[in-house]
């Protein structure tokens, strides 16, 4: 447990993403602050007057000052004692200026960091705003002016943040959201383990040796910017998660566990105690049972938190809090059910991923399962059989003990695209299936392979079933008319080929014309080299044309030739291994939190390709060829753009900082909900955009085409 002060104690617990003031004012009293941040306004004035003569609209960090500058400022500064320009001077200077110090609560300078890279490394500074020109200064140009500087530094430190997995301590996990006060008093803190914190404590270092001033709008942005791009899900207010990056669930399953370990450090000895001082009984009773009950090993309380958390929730509901008086009564209560929150919503949040989680198994089982078929079908001309109990334990879902659902799942989504019969034996369920369209090769073929392999006769019965099943279901007869004009196709191109070549063996003798041009061309050529005339040539080879025909004419054949029909042969058809049904769901899921995630721009795509790359892989069949990494994310995006709707910036409405055309899926854009939705997404924040008529014409440019312009993308 971490040693904590009571001031300490309390900013832990506190939020960092409350709405704060939009403006700052005007400092009405200047005298009464310190020399140091006197020195420092007077600053922050001229360097914006500066700005504002340069006449540069454009809000960048660098040439604000920043809180590491400081020292440096300060030392020149002739009218300074050298009291005034410590550590300690401009730690109260900052106080002051931020309106956190005893003896000022107005803020008159605006703190927000923004990131750089240097030498490969993410560095934070922290810029301060006070133009001081009128009486109220809007902070939202600068915030988002700054977030915008940042943002794609920003994405980095999530996507490497979401890649670690959340340290759980093998023995007490809880112990990193407890701490004690100077009087030994335990304090449960369940906020600690959000991000909030996390950024909080990032913060902090940066602005070291500095006193922390608090950051509140650049936590809330990073909030918002996490939540809209999919890596942070909201537990609570005041408590944000990373989202899993893969299937085994570990962030909400680390912070399930530590947040229930330490609510039971810290709920089971005060209710102990509060039931010793009130002489209750039986409630000491049952919580001394339910303690020994709770597995001490965080990998057993990881197999059994269900169970556990159902009980405790029992327990805290019947216990009388409303009886006790003692003065530690309603800071532990409030604890206890704001941590009991908190675990049920991972609780809620980890059944939903483990959900999330088999439905997507199951989908893309099912469709290498629709590749399978296909692709065994076209190669091999036989019935695929498929294990599907071999299939499903292939997925791993242990947490699963009745497979009747997704079997039937299964077997329901194939049934819809081919011709399918079930075999169910005590511990097999065995599935053939074939292409409807190749039925009657299938059958051919399978019948000449009986008559060398006994095992294919079984399949011949088999088969028959299909046959029967396909007939009854209407799905040959719905093929008749395919396959018909297939065949009519072949049969006039057929013809066609027939019919010019017999017109041409009519007209002419072709071998004799052949052999003639050749033999007159040879000797033209050879004639022309002996005799060093090049012109030879020339008339030589106009000459054998014109007597290669005459001959050809001449013995021309007078009757018709007769066609030679062909049999057995098979017409290979080009395989199908398209990424379509594989990349489609992992680029454009679904399933998303919010509007933006559907929305790309070439730069975003590709990061987003890259970073799903090893998924996709993963899931490709076996006969995808090999390929180096690169050629694949091209290949993926290629294929992406095929199935989506690319909306193009003009020229004249490009914004610098904003993206020149827009990639949504056509799936989605063709549906009038998503327009509408993302129309209005766009309208508010157009709203924030009021006073700047460049980015109000790039959004209304935007909203007209998904509201009156969407037809020529749909078309496309």
């Amino acid at each position: 447990m971490d040693n904590l002060d009571d001031t300490e104690n309390k900013n832990a617990n506190e939020s960092e993403t409350t709405d704060p003031a939009a403006f700052i004012d005007l400092p009405k009293n200047i005298a009464s602050l310190s020399l140091t941040a006197q020195t420092i306004l007077e600053e922050l004035r001229v360097r914006h007057r500066r700005l504002a003569m340069h006449g540069s609209s454009e809000i960048t960090p660098a040439l604000l000052l920043t809180i590491d500058s400081l020292p440096e400022l300060l030392s020149k500064q002739v009218g300074l004692t050298e009291n005034h320009k410590t550590t300690q001077a401009i730690n109260e200077a900052l106080r002051e200026l931020a309106g956190i110090s005893e003896h000022n609560k107005e803020r008159v300078v605006f703190f927000y960091p923004f990131l750089l890279s240097v030498d490969g490394n993410i560095v934070i500074r922290i810029c301060m705003i006070a133009p001081q020109n009128k009486e109220k200064t809007d902070i939202t140009p600068y915030r988002r002016a700054f977030l915008k500087y940042s943002i794609d530094l920003i994405d980095q430190v999530l996507k490497n943040r979401s890649q670690k997995e959340i340290f759980v301590d093998e023995t007490n996990p809880g112990n990193q959201i407890l701490s004690k006060d100077k009087n030994g008093n335990t304090h449960l803190f369940p906020y600690r383990l959000g991000y909030e914190f996390e950024l909080e404590t990032i913060l902090r270092k940066s602005l070291e040796p500095f006193v922390y001033i608090p950051l509140k709008e650049f936590i809330t942005d990073v909030i918002t910017h996490g939540k809209e791009v999919a890596k942070l899900i909201e537990i609570a207010p005041k408590y944000h998660t990373f989202l899993p990056s893969n299937s085994h669930n570990t962030e909400s399953i680390g912070h399930l566990l530590i947040q229930l370990n330490g609510l039971l450090q810290f709920m089971f000895p005060y209710l102990k105690r509060y039931c010793i001082e009130n002489k209750y009984h039986q409630f000491f009773q049952e919580l001394e049972t339910l303690e020994k009950s709770i597995p001490s090993d965080t990998n057993e309380l990881k197999k059994e938190y269900q169970n556990i958390i159902s009980k405790l929730k029992e327990t805290i509901k019947e216990f009388p809090f409303e009886k006790l008086v003692h003065e530690d009564v309603h800071r532990v209560r409030t604890s206890i059910f704001e941590s009991i929150k908190i675990i049920e919503k991972l609780q809620s949040l980890l059944n939903l991923q483990k959900k999330n989680d088999v439905t997507d198994s199951i989908q893309t089982l099912i469709q290498n399962l629709k590749l399978r078929i296909e692709e065994n079908t076209e190669q091999t001309q036989t019935l695929t059989k498929i294990d599907l109990i071999k299939e499903i334990n292939s997925l791993d879902l242990k947490h699963i003990t009745d497979n009747s659902n997704i079997l039937s799942e299964i077997v329901s989504a194939l049934n819809e695209e081919f011709g399918c019969i079930e075999i169910k034996e005590s511990n097999m369920h065995i599935l053939f299936a074939t292409v409807p369209a190749k039925l009657s090769f299938v059958e051919k073929n399978t019948y000449e392979l009986a008559k060398l392999d006994p095992k294919y006769k079984d399949e011949l019965s088999i088969l028959d079933q299909i046959s029967t099943q396909l007939r009854i279901s209407g799905k040959l007869d719905s093929l008749k008319p395919l396959q018909q004009n297939k065949e009519k196709t072949k049969e006039e191109t057929s013809k066609f080929k027939q019919s010019f070549l017999e017109g041409l063996q009519t007209q002419f003798h072709l071998p004799i014309a052949i052999l003639c041009f050749i033999s007159l061309a040879t000797l033209s050529t050879i004639s022309a080299i002996f005799l060093s005339k090049l012109n030879i040539i020339f008339y030589g080879f106009v000459f054998s044309l014109f007597f290669a025909l005459l001959i050809g004419y001449i013995f021309r054949k007078e009757a018709k030739v007769e066609s030679k029909s062909q049999t057995g042969q098979q017409i290979i058809e080009p395989k199908n291994n398209s990424l379509l049904p594989i990349v489609e769901p992992i680029i454009f899921p679904k399933k998303f939190n919010h509007i933006t995630e559907k929305l790309f721009d070439h730069k975003r795509l590709r990061y987003k390709i890259e970073e799903e790359i090893d998924t996709i892989i993963a899931k490709l069949p076996s006969s995808f060829p090999k390929k180096d990494k690169n050629k694949i994310i091209a290949e993926v995006e290629h294929t992406i753009l095929q199935i989506a709707v690319i909306i193009k910036i003009p020229e004249v409405l490009q914004v610098k900082g904003r993206t020149r055309e827009i990639i949504l899926p056509k799936s989605d854009f063709k549906t009038i909900l998503f327009r509408t939705q993302l129309a209005e997404y766009y309208r508010k924040e157009a709203g924030l955009f009021k006073s700047d008529r460049d980015q109000m014409d790039y959004l209304q440019f935007i909203i007209r085409e998904l509201e009156f312009g969407y037809n020529k993308y749909i078309k496309m």
